[in-house]
């Protein structure tokens, strides 16, 4: 599957994976709707979670503060779609290069 092949959902599963891992917590446990912090992830978690962002969707450059300023799994799973169909999130970050649009 494509990264523009991803739905909302499939996005949302990635995050929670990856999010879930870094708090050690099982999956099922994550609660969406909130903030990363509230599961104790720190910046060294966050530059983890950003890899596996860019490995999952082949984001080559996604913007520095998309964790920051998307704090849950929810919005930064709404972000990112919008980030992997080549828009420009509402709050007007700068969207992210794919390795499909950089020819690799």
């Amino acid at each position: 599957m494509s990264s523009t092949d991803m739905t909302l959902d499939d996005v949302r599963n990635v995050l929670i994976k990856a999010v879930a891992a870094e708090a050690g917590i099982a999956p099922a446990e994550l609660a969406t709707d909130r903030p990363f912090t509230s599961y104790g992830l720190d910046s060294m978690a966050a530059l983890t979670v950003g890899m596996e962002i860019e490995d999952s969707f082949g984001l080559t450059d996604p913007p520095v503060d998309l964790l920051w300023d998307h704090p849950t799994v929810d919005s930064l799973a709404e972000a990112l779609v919008v980030l992997i169909n080549g828009g420009t999130p509402a709050d007007g970050a700068v969207p992210a290069r794919t390795a499909a649009a950089d020819g690799k």
